[in-house]
């Protein structure tokens, strides 16, 4: 899906119709779910930031949809098997994720200065 999301993210819908490049269904908030996504999470924007030349979204999650196969024993994302895509600014480069470097609350409880 890389190559249709790179396109449908660098260009403006009032140049091409962006809706044709994915088949999709509404999500329960209304927004476009893309049926072949393993993973989708449907947010609301509820405040814009503009500063120049950027635009940054504050948004609240609505919806997570994830394919059963991406699950756990548990019912939660198992992101060992999903490995999600990050993009990340100002670089203008697309990460995969997937490697654990360590547990949460296993370092040190004071920091070395």
């Amino acid at each position: 899906m890389l190559p249709e999301a790179d396109y449908v993210g660098s260009i403006s819908g009032a140049k091409a119709d962006k809706a044709s490049v994915f088949e999709y269904d509404l999500g329960d908030a209304g927004a476009p779910v893309i049926r072949k996504s393993p993973l989708t999470i449907e947010c609301s924007v509820v405040d814009v930031y503009n500063i120049p030349n950027f635009e940054s979204f504050i948004c609240t999650i609505d919806n997570t949809y994830v394919a059963e196969e991406y699950l756990n024993e548990k019912g939660r994302i198992d992101y060992d098997t999903l490995k999600p895509v990050l993009f990340e600014f100002p670089t203008y480069q697309y990460l995969k994720t997937g490697e654990i470097i360590g547990q949460c609350l296993s370092f040190k409880k004071t920091p070395e200065k």
